[in-house]
């Protein structure tokens, strides 16, 4: 039987076998990319497309146009994944508070925008080359696609620094809302640009078709966040939950692909169902789909790095380039801004949501692709090489700028749970270092005066030399008391029990002081070292109001903020 192993392995694809190896090879290049980023205080994110960069066409070329297309379904994937987080992001409350804002500062952002690419694009290309006609209708086009704004990255570092604020909220609306915007102006630019070039604008493509795209992909993310909540409702266990919600989103997906709409539309009306019909459901469903998802937002932005093709730029894509970044940065930012300031939105989003519009990737990558079909030859294949050539640049400058602003905003830090609290603080920012302590051969009555100058229900016994022997708590002592005949020969060595002999360094985090507690079934801690001398002590109560009390302060600072 063993002789036929080596024949059964044999029969393995080697193309199996490499992309095996190459899916392992990206998530490894990327988390050690993000990791070295991470401590240059650079968001992670650039740190997966620098990755994507170095192995892909423009690199090693280890990642070649044959595989970014293989591995499209990943990208789908990581992309649907992403637009359900944003929806579960986008509560009811959210939007009856901050709707008008939002609708405001969209339409000022994304239109301005456009209207500044499509005005640089038309004037300095015609003077500069000439073809006015050609350069004016390629502005259209390219302003029209300046509108969108990614969520993926924008979203990425949001999470990454656990961000909650009005910032926050503000951002988060606007990507999830930015797609449908910019189907819009792309469907009315592709329908003027015809009759610019000669020919007939079409009818389909002005009204119907954002219309149908938008209509679409509400209804499919509908109908599959239904179907989702009725199944959720008669299961608790955890793999169920995580298994039938991925099944929904990739149905979704994989619906939305047939019909030829926005994925991230259905997607994120999915999250924005179940976060609002299921709270206490939904909880659980997007913790268990955020621990699921990173390996896919790692592979997705190493893709993204990848596609990079420095070869194909070219003197004239990289001026036009130039000139489209320069007018959707100025238009993101002055348009945010206005509109944030006419809405009436704090000042934390009018100073500092003009930094975080800057990222584009699938949705403007997407209309990219669909100029270059519905317009062959200069126009597409120009409008695909700048945004491809702009893609990366803004996928580089993005995440920077937007946790520059979260910090700025104070909003950094302050979407935090009771684990990330207990992650990221030592136990020696809780312990008591000098706390009441009780000598092995000290009597009764000692004891009992320590007990009622401290509000401990755990004592440490030592020796002369502080070395821990035991703890006495206080159903030590109300047993001592069932034999009270013996009165003053007790001493502490008599009635004290055995402590925790598991050792925890100041430097532990407050969840492995959790676990210690959990595992021997007690509410107290002794810190010792090597030499088990006692280098302080505390219970389980000041692990909990420390941590209460960390929560209520963010809970005030983001209710403080507006």
């Amino acid at each position: 039987m063993l002789e036929l192993l080596p024949h059964k392995f044999a029969m393995i694809s080697s193309v199996h076998l490499n992309a095996l190896f190459l899916l392992g090879l990206i998530l490894f290049v990327g988390a050690m990319g993000a990791r070295t980023f991470q401590k240059l205080r650079i968001p992670q994110v650039v740190g997966y497309i620098i990755a994507g960069i170095l192995l892909g066409q423009s690199g090693l070329n280890v990642i070649n146009k044959d595989i970014i297309e293989t591995l499209v379904p990943f990208n789908y994937f990581a992309l649907g994944l992403i637009g359900f987080m944003i929806g579960g992001e986008l509560k009811g409350e959210v939007f009856r508070r901050y709707g008008k804002q939002f609708i405001a500062i969209l339409l000022a952002e994304g239109i301005t925008a456009f209207l500044l690419v499509f005005i640089l694009v038309g004037v300095l290309g015609s003077l500069i080359f000439g073809n006015s006609v050609y350069f004016w209708a390629l502005g259209l086009l390219l302003g029209a696609i300046a509108s969108a704004t990614a969520p993926a990255a924008t979203t990425d570092v949001l999470w990454e620094y656990k961000t909650r604020g009005p910032l926050t909220t503000t951002v988060l609306g606007i990507v999830a809302l930015d797609d449908g915007l910019a189907l819009i102006l792309f469907a009315l630019a592709s329908s003027i640009v015809p009759v610019m070039l000669g020919g007939h604008p079409s009818l389909f493509s002005a009204i119907i078709r954002p219309i149908y795209e938008i209509g679409m992909g509400v209804i499919i993310g509908l109908i599959f966040s239904v179907a989702l909540i009725r199944i959720l409702r008669k299961y608790a266990d955890k793999d169920k939950i995580l298994v039938f919600s991925l099944c929904s989103i990739l149905f979704a997906l994989g619906a939305a692909l047939i019909m030829k709409i926005d994925m991230l539309l259905a997607a994120m009306t999915m999250g924005v169902v179940l976060v609002n019909r299921e709270v206490r459901l939904s909880k659980e469903v997007f913790k268990l789909i955020s621990g699921f998802a990173t390996p896919f937002y790692i592979l997705f932005f190493v893709l993204v790095g990848a596609k990079f093709d420095l070869h194909a730029t070219t003197a004239t894509a990289v001026f036009i380039a130039l000139i489209y970044l320069i007018g959707r940065t100025s238009g993101k930012m002055a348009g945010a801004m206005l509109g944030a300031k006419v809405s009436g939105a704090p000042k934390s989003v009018v100073k500092y949501l003009p930094y975080c519009l800057f990222s584009q990737a699938g949705v403007a990558i997407g209309l990219s692709i669909l100029a270059s079909q519905i317009f062959p030859g200069n126009i597409g294949s120009s409008i695909i090489v700048i945004v491809t050539l702009t893609t990366f640049v803004v996928q580089l400058l993005g995440p920077p700028c937007v946790k520059y602003a979260v910090v700025k905003a104070q909003e950094a830090g302050l979407n935090i749970t009771e684990d990330d609290v207990l992650r990221k603080t030592t136990v020696s920012q809780v312990i008591d270092k000098n706390p009441p302590y009780v000598l092995e051969n000290i009597p009764l009555k000692e004891i009992l005066n320590i007990f009622g100058q401290s509000n401990y229900h755990t004592y440490p016994v030592v020796d002369k030399d502080k070395r821990l022997k035991g703890v006495i708590t206080i159903e030590s002592i109300r047993k001592s008391f069932a034999h009270s005949e013996v009165g003053n020969l007790v001493i502490a060595y008599d009635i004290m029990e055995p402590a925790i002999t598991k050792k925890i360094s100041p430097d532990s985090s407050l969840l492995e002081a959790e676990e210690v507690i959990g595992k021997y079934s007690v509410d107290y801690l002794p810190i010792v070292n090597a030499d088990s001398v006692l280098l302080g002590f505390m219970e389980k109560e000041a692990i909990d109001k420390f941590v209460s009390s960390r929560l209520i302060e963010a809970e005030e600072k983001v209710a403080s903020m507006g």
